[in-house]
């Protein structure tokens, strides 16, 4: 059985994870990425593009990643055209996460429930998406939480000595979404005094941001780390900060900060808190004041520690839970 994993985007750790999961071929198609404005060009030139793809390569089963809906709806026509099965990730949601009540938002959810109830299968990264799918008729769907390998590396005093002198470090990591509040975790550390904040993330995503800041002495933004330097800072640090406005979403960075044991501050989400429990320090509001309270906190070694071990427990109980996941998708996809 030949399986091909296809993101109209130029990256996607789920969409790597999933695709190993189940034996495919991992494909990103990339055009013009990025600004909206492109968006009516981008996505012609991408559907042309993918059914190219497909023709050539002619899968039996497509994974097709959602949003944007263009995609797995493209990869709809190649497999009903050509008698293969098509499985979509919901990773998330767009008429419900993104676009509001709006014209727009209702075509989008008119296209996202046809690709659910006309797909083989469905699969979402948490039990909130599963039950909008659910609820709209879509096929066999499936919870598949995103999942990240332990972190093996160990702390380097070297490389906190790189970026600062301050007893405490603490990193937040950050794709570039608007409703990501990192001008707020800024200004939260920033009134800390004995903590520094490592702000990571694309520059092309945060850059004109970050430049519009005027960051505080014990903030730095470090830009976007190689892979492995990234997992040597994260095992480095001292505890993780995401602060977000987002609804529905259990961010990746999570899972990340998770594998490496680290205590997290985290806004309250109800899928957040559904899926850590009591693992996380969860903030009440994403304000200034709110943020900083909870990081000062964190300047008490007891409280770090008591964190740490809440985090590993869950992360164990992941993982666990995550083989089982697993294996049922195999079991789906199975000729």
């Amino acid at each position: 059985m030949k399986v091909l994993s296809i993101v109209w985007g130029p990256f996607g750790f789920r969409a790597d994870e999933l695709a190993e999961a189940v034996g495919a071929a991992r494909v990103s198609i990339t055009v013009l990425y990025g600004p909206r404005y492109f968006a009516p060009i981008r996505y012609l030139v991408l559907f042309f593009r993918t059914l190219v793809l497909l023709n050539r390569t002619r899968p039996d089963v497509v994974y097709a990643q959602n949003p944007p809906v263009f995609c797995p709806l493209t990869c709809l026509i190649y497999c009903r055209m050509a008698g293969a099965r098509l499985v979509v990730d919901h990773h998330s949601i767009w008429r419900v996460k993104t676009l509001g009540r709006g014209v727009v938002s209702r075509v989008i959810g008119l296209l996202e429930t046809f690709v659910a109830r006309a797909s083989y299968a469905n699969t979402a990264p948490h039990s909130f998406w599963a039950k909008q799918l659910s609820d709209v008729g879509a096929n066999r769907v499936l919870v598949v939480h995103d999942f990240v390998e332990k972190n093996p590396n160990q702390r380097d005093e070297a490389l906190r000595r790189k970026f600062t002198e301050d007893p405490l470090i603490a990193i937040s990591a950050h794709g570039g979404h608007p409703l990501e509040r990192v001008e707020n975790e800024a200004a939260a550390v920033g009134a800390v005094e004995g903590v520094t904040l490592l702000i990571a993330g694309p520059p092309a995503k945060l850059q004109g941001r970050i430049s519009q800041m005027e960051l505080p002495k014990n903030v730095r933004y470090v830009g976007f780390l190689d892979r492995q330097e990234y997992e040597k800072t994260k095992a480095s640090v001292d505890m993780a900060v995401n602060i977000t406005d987002e609804p529905y979403t259990l961010s990746h960075v999570l899972l990340e900060y998770a594998a490496s044991s680290l205590p997290i501050v985290s806004s309250r989400q109800e899928v957040v808190e559904d899926f850590f429990g009591d693992a996380l320090l969860y903030t009440d509001s994403t304000s200034v004041a709110d943020i900083a309270a909870k990081v000062r906190a964190f300047k008490d070694a007891g409280l770090r520690r008591e964190y740490g071990e809440r985090v590993s427990r869950r992360y164990g109980s992941i993982a666990a839970a995550h083989l089982g996941e697993l294996r049922a998708l195999r079991a789906l996809l199975a000729p």
